[in-house]
């Protein structure tokens, strides 16, 4: 509230002026009540304390809980509602003890050391992390600094000595103690921003004024106040110049420093064009000379800025070879009807483990976090599926049925001979349902592991490079006979097909669900600034040739492919038409059949040089494989 009522007197030019609390100290010292020890000024360079006695507790008045029901908060006890309402109405968090039930009157600040277990107003029991900072009489902890009380110590039916707590804590210790309790209040959330340290005094004063007035309690004479050396916020230089160069403007000195006079910033000195200008305690966040231009321009009005269009120019970014496949990846996976998701590089580590990884792979290389948003988003993502299929559970479990999505993006691995965590950049996709709208003249075409194949195959195709895929695989995620590895000049770059059945269970998806990951380092390194040329199309016929070959059962047909495409410049494609096992052949024994492309692009072949070209490609797929001719 006072924090309001400073801005609209910046604003509209008033006077601003704060009354001192006022009330009798009746009671006797407070130094003969409670003593107060601060054993790490660093994080509490601040601790008042005060003592009221006698007090009577019971409902506030009527007054006093409404204004508190209109900003959302509950009404307790008069006690409790007084600490809550001065925090709301100077934005300093206050605390009240029992004083009767803190051993010898004493207070400690310290951090938590040996103590683990910690119940706190809520009931609830939460182990302490050591550099946690508390609130201790001579036996125990009885509050978490700036967070929340302790069960030990709170304002109860018997109370009637209160000892009132105002402090300024560091707000870093304060943000860490919190995420590590899994804990925010709205002490915490204040404090985590920082507070006024000048005010602490005042507002403890302030609180001790109430009480006397609607609990009828007796203030003891004086106040405890632990305080470290002042740091003074530093002086921040002020540019004239500088001023109307950011905003656009031509403010006269004067005009300038009538606005900072007025947003109470003390200027220590001036000339023409400098002045020299040191915020009040309650303004930390003012550091540069920036942050003064700003005020100056929020106070002058931004409506009074006019609008000028922004001078654009047109560097050369993205026109790396990383950026360029990357927006070619984009293009088509777009034409193709997939959506791009752009996820948080921040995961859950359970989430990893739902997709089956063996314990001892690099996927469990965790880059972790020192201070993470929640336990959700503690570690730095190793692949990019866990956050593509979490979009796929969202969708589904809003009827959105039929989905493609992709993503480009960074995973970060532990480097054990370097300093800093890896980083891959990779592409991944997942798919499920149908592949064209639901219809009642078209039967139901779910996508299969062809699909992505195929897709994968036309990135390739873009890019200048050719992928292999073979039905081993190394990503446990995916079902064994449905899935294979992707190969980019023989080295696997990632792993494509049908979700494993335990997989699509723990992310609670759909069963025929389909996905790929692969590295895109390594199509980058491949594409080398690789340029499709284009050529005219030949005047002369295409010979088309069929062979069928008795193979290993065992042997990959992606093996006998590479091999017959290496073999003659003629050949310009192969393709599997035909699979074939049975009863009908041998046991452990399949057929695969192969229609072969011929063609010169400067004459026509004649069947003389064709059966040559078929009588090589036969006798090499026996002698390398161990195959028949059928």
């Amino acid at each position: 509230v006072i924090g309001v009522a400073r801005e609209l007197a910046a604003i509209f030019e008033r006077r601003f002026s704060l009354p001192e609390p006022d009330f009798p100290e009746e009671a006797g010292p407070v130094a003969e009540k409670v003593t107060i020890t601060v054993s790490d000024a660093q994080l509490c360079p601040r601790y008042v304390g005060r003592v009221v006695e006698d007090v009577v507790l019971g409902e506030s008045p009527l007054w006093l809980k409404s204004r508190l029901l209109a900003a959302g908060v509950r009404a307790i006890s008069n006690v409790v509602d007084v600490t809550n309402y001065v925090m709301l109405e100077t934005g300093q968090p206050l605390h009240a003890f029992d004083l009767d039930q803190l051993e010898q009157g004493r207070i400690e600040v310290r951090r938590a050391g040996d103590e683990c277990d910690f119940t706190t107003l809520d009931g609830v029991q939460r182990r302490l992390d050591p550099e946690t900072l508390m609130i201790c009489d001579a036996r125990s902890a009885i509050a978490v600094a700036g967070i929340m009380g302790g069960l030990n110590s709170e304002i109860n039916p018997q109370t009637r000595n209160v000892l009132l707590e105002s402090a300024f804590f560091q707000p870093a210790s304060i943000r860490r103690s919190a995420r590590r309790l899994n804990l925010s209040t709205e002490a915490s959330y204040r404090f985590e921003r920082g507070v006024d340290s000048e005010a602490t005094a005042r507002v403890v004063d302030r609180a001790a004024e109430l009480l006397h007035k609607i609990a009828g309690g007796r203030v003891c004479r004086g106040q405890l106040d632990v305080c470290a050396d002042p740091r003074p916020l530093s002086p921040i230089a002020l540019r004239i110049f500088q001023v109307n160069n950011l905003l656009g403007l031509n403010l006269e000195s004067n005009t300038i420093k009538n606005i900072l006079k007025r947003l109470q910033l003390k200027i220590i000195k001036e000339d023409e064009q400098l002045l020299t200008v040191v915020p009040p305690a309650w303004r930390f966040d003012l550091e540069r000379e920036v942050d003064l231009i700003e005020e100056v321009a929020r106070i002058y009005g931004y409506d009074q800025i006019s609008v000028t269009p922004a001078r654009i120019s047109d560097p050369e970014v993205g026109d790396d070879e990383a950026s360029i496949v990357q927006g070619k990846i984009r293009r088509l996976m777009s034409a193709c009807g997939f959506n791009e998701a752009v996820n948080y590089s921040f995961i859950d580590p359970q989430t990893v483990a739902l997709l089956r990884f063996p314990a001892t792979e690099r996927f469990y290389d965790f880059v972790r976090l020192r201070n993470p948003i929640s336990s959700e988003m503690a570690v730095m993502r190793t692949s990019l599926l866990p956050g593509l299929l979490l979009n796929l559970r969202d969708n589904l479990r809003v009827n959105v049925k039929d989905i493609r999505l992709f993503e480009i993006g960074r995973n970060f691995f532990q480097c054990r001979q370097e300093k800093l965590p890896c980083e891959e950049l990779c592409l991944a996709g997942v798919v499920c349902g149908r592949r064209e709208a639901e219809h009642f003249s078209t039967p139901e075409d779910l996508y299969d592991f062809f699909d992505l194949k195929g897709l994968l195959e036309t990135i390739a195709a873009e890019l200048g490079v050719e992928l292999n895929f073979i039905p081993e695989n190394y990503y446990n995620c995916l079902t064994p006979g449905r899935s294979a590895t992707i190969m980019l000049d023989r080295r696997p770059i990632g792993s494509l097909g049908l979700l494993h059945e335990e997989v699509a269970g723990a992310f609670d998806i759909e069963p025929e669900t389909y996905g790929f990951e692969l590295s895109l380092g390594f199509l980058v390194e491949a594409a080398g600034g690789r340029r499709v040329v284009y050529q005219g199309v030949t005047r002369y016929p295409p010979v088309y040739r069929d062979l069928a070959f008795l193979l290993d059962a065992s042997l990959p047909a992606a093996e006998i492919l590479e091999y017959l495409r290496q073999q003659h410049k003629l050949l310009a494609a192969v393709e599997v038409f035909d699979v074939f096992q049975g009863d009908a052949l041998p046991q452990g024994k399949k057929s695969l059949g192969f229609r072969l492309t011929f063609q010169d692009l400067n004459k026509t072949l004649t069947d003389k040089k064709v059966n040559a070209i078929i009588t090589q490609l036969i006798k090499g797929v026996e002698e390398k494989f161990a195959g028949t001719v059928r």
